[in-house]
């Protein structure tokens, strides 16, 4: 028993440690999310969120919220990385997922934006703006059934937001569109003889 305290003692030493830099990392984020609503600019924003993700690096907040500044500053290689830093740091977070398939949208992959975003559903199936962005890639694509089912699946988790207002719009647009419109009336069609 006696030999074996030292290495104990070591291992609670790097426990110790471990706790520290997760607690400093995490008061980096702070930092970095206040300088961000205070409108910081972006490479000190960087920067802080760097130190954190350095100090912790399995923090997929940090690396999510890191993604996305680059994201914004349009690197969007630097942003890709981040966000897939974050899901090997967390594989169940699904704003990993939904900002990748932002990040696939944005570059006019639409198979990648699907995927990313329906991995995103299927780890948090009420993730709104999840429905919302699958509606408007199938809306554009033609896949009207599809389309419909994300825009009602968005007004059921969201009906009284400007979003929602625009999700009726687009559910009313679809609806009108395929509504098959009879034939014109003639003598046959009306049931008139001849």
């Amino acid at each position: 028993q006696v030999m074996s305290f030292p290495r104990r003692a070591a291992g609670d030493a790097t426990k110790t440690a471990d706790a520290a830099r997760r607690f400093e990392a995490s008061l980096l984020f702070e930092q970095a999310l206040e300088m961000e609503a205070n409108g910081s600019p972006a490479r000190e924003v960087i920067a802080v969120y760097d130190r954190a993700v350095q100090m912790d690096p399995t923090s997929a907040g940090a690396l999510v919220n890191l993604g996305t500044v680059h994201f914004h500053q349009r690197e969007l290689d630097r942003a890709e990385q981040c966000y897939r830093r974050a899901l090997e740091a967390d594989p169940q977070y699904a704003l990993a997922h939904f900002n990748l398939g932002n990040l696939f949208d944005e570059k006019c992959d639409r198979a990648q934006a699907v995927i990313h975003y329906s991995l995103a559903l299927r780890l948090d199936p009420a993730y709104s703006d999840a429905h919302y962005n699958l509606a408007l890639l199938y809306q554009s694509s033609g896949q009207v059934m599809r389309a419909v089912r994300h825009w009602k699946a968005y007004l059921r988790l969201d009906s009284a937001s400007s979003w929602a207002t625009v999700a009726r719009q687009e559910l009313d647009k679809l609806r009108r569109a395929t509504v098959i419109e009879g034939a014109k009336s003639g003598p046959m069609e009306t049931g008139a003889h001849v």
